[in-house]
């Protein structure tokens, strides 16, 4: 175990420096000239000479490599530098912003549990086939639906037609329940007909057999036995949707106008803020890759109890 702990902190850094030295390549390699933009911002109507001025005062002007090594020194000593758009310290910034979108995860993760085992289990307990086959016909329709269009259709409702929400100004704990309903629609759709295969598949063991003898009900044995054999073997794949769903938040947050840090890392990434953009990539990165590492940490302590059983 120490060994793999070992081997996957490894690979969380080699996985942040591949990607943020890509996000300084791609700034590199992209048309718009940030130094260009600051100025713009700043001055109005720049003069090359300003715009030059400036380059060299941000340190633009420095080779990519030496840019990033100075990047990841000032990181090491949690310095992520000053935002070119409002002269804000980046770690506050981020700090502000971060736990709006970690709220709207984690409530869109709750939405996707008890939607998830509702369905399964109510679809687990209909004895007819053609209800089963319709709720997987819509899990499909869930899955093909784009989360951003889910969102524009859900504002447009709420809040435009029935004005039961508001478009803007979205501050609240209660509103981050919009934005977190249209992130959990497309997972609860993906792991439904998971769920509803792995209950089948319990149903259908000797132990099952056997419980079914002894005079035990379906509905006793669905959610006493069933359901939590079966759900743990989702827990690996769903803790790395919760990376995806992070992922999601960039354009759901911009939707629904909540300062989160999607909402965030649009506005900069339209500033050219490359202070920001850098670590904001870093944090979502992270995060990612710590949802896919603590899903391969449970699906090895999963197997390894099952192997000694």
């Amino acid at each position: 175990m120490r060994k793999y702990i070992l081997r996957k902190l490894f690979e969380l850094i080699f996985t942040l420096f591949f990607v943020t030295l890509l996000s300084f390549l791609l700034m590199r390699l992209s048309p718009v000239d940030p130094a260009a933009a600051y100025a713009k911002r700043m001055i109005g109507s720049p003069t090359q000479e300003q715009i030059e001025t400036i380059r060299v005062l941000l340190g633009f002007d420095r080779p990519l490599l030496v840019q990033y090594g100075r990047w990841v020194m000032n990181l090491l000593h949690f310095d992520l530098g000053t935002s070119l758009a409002n002269g804000h310290d980046v770690w506050t910034d981020i700090a502000t912003a971060f736990p709006k979108t970690l709220e709207i995860v984690f409530l869109a993760s709750i939405f996707q549990v008890i939607l998830i085992a509702a369905v399964s289990c109510i679809a687990f307990l209909l004895p007819w086939k053609v209800p089963k086959t319709a709720l997987r016909v819509i899990c499909i329709l869930g899955v093909s639906v784009p989360s951003f269009y889910l969102a524009t259709i859900y504002l447009d409702y709420f809040a435009v037609q029935k004005s039961l929400i508001s478009v803007a100004g979205n501050t609240s704990f209660l509103s981050y329940l919009s934005p977190a309903i249209c992130i959990g629609v497309f997972g609860a759709s993906f792991y439904t007909p998971m769920l509803m295969d792995a209950l089948e598949h319990e149903s259908n063991e000797d132990y099952g057999f056997y419980a079914r003898c002894r005079g035990l009900s379906e509905s006793r044995l669905l959610f006493f036995h069933f359901l939590p054999r079966a759900a743990v073997g989702l827990i690996p794949n769903f803790l790395q949707s919760i990376g995806l769903a992070l992922a999601n938040a960039t354009i759901i947050e911009q939707i629904f106008s909540i300062p989160g840090f999607g909402y965030l890392i649009v506005n900069h990434v339209l500033d050219r803020d490359t202070p920001m953009i850098h670590a904001e990539v870093l944090f979502l990165a992270m995060a990612i890759a710590l949802c896919n590492i603590s899903a391969d940490l449970i699906q090895l302590v999963i197997h390894g109890k099952r192997e000694v059983a």
